[in-house]
């Protein structure tokens, strides 16, 4: 019984990880005009290719810590990379509005709505836990359009809505 069992899991395994579109591809293999636009401080031995809101996004991973998968993204237009474009985040407030994010950590991907999530953990900051969405156009950066954030880093409480532009 238990052969069968890994049977089934070998065979369907492949399977189940396309089922959103996202395949694999060597960082030697990726477009030369998606890699210019990567800098994650280090070469990232490979990347992730989906089709998403009408085009192509690339996710490199970044060095990121035991919380955070850490993750650049770029939007191009083909599989080729043709008008290849960092993906920018916006964040709330301030401070942060005119500096947005280059990168998203532990992404949730909604491609029916062409909306992305985060959650990013801090312990040693005084707001450990944030989340936020945002909407992706073909031809503009990402929009923010929600944002929470708490100082419990298991998300449990006291949650402080930040933004809400959900429709």
């Amino acid at each position: 019984m238990k052969f069968v069992w890994l049977l089934f899991l070998t065979l369907a395994s492949p399977a189940f990880a396309q089922t959103d579109g996202s395949v694999s591809i060597d960082w030697k293999d990726t477009p030369p005009a998606v890699v210019e636009k990567i800098d994650c401080g280090m070469e990232p031995s490979f990347v992730t290719r989906r089709p998403f809101a009408g085009g192509v996004v690339y996710a490199a991973q970044c060095p990121g810590n035991h919380a955070n998968y850490i993750q650049a993204l770029v939007y191009a237009e083909d599989a080729q990379g043709q008008n290849a474009r960092l993906l920018m985040f916006p964040r709330p407030g301030r401070k942060d509005a005119s500096n947005p994010a280059d990168s998203l950590s532990n992404i949730r991907w909604f491609p029916k709505a062409r909306e992305l999530t985060e959650v990013f953990v801090d312990p040693e900051s005084q707001i450990c836990r944030t989340e936020g969405r945002w909407r992706l156009d073909a031809k503009a950066q990402p929009q923010l359009i929600y944002w929470r954030q708490t100082h419990d880093c298991k998300g449990r409480s006291r949650w402080r809505v930040v933004v809400d532009r959900r429709k």
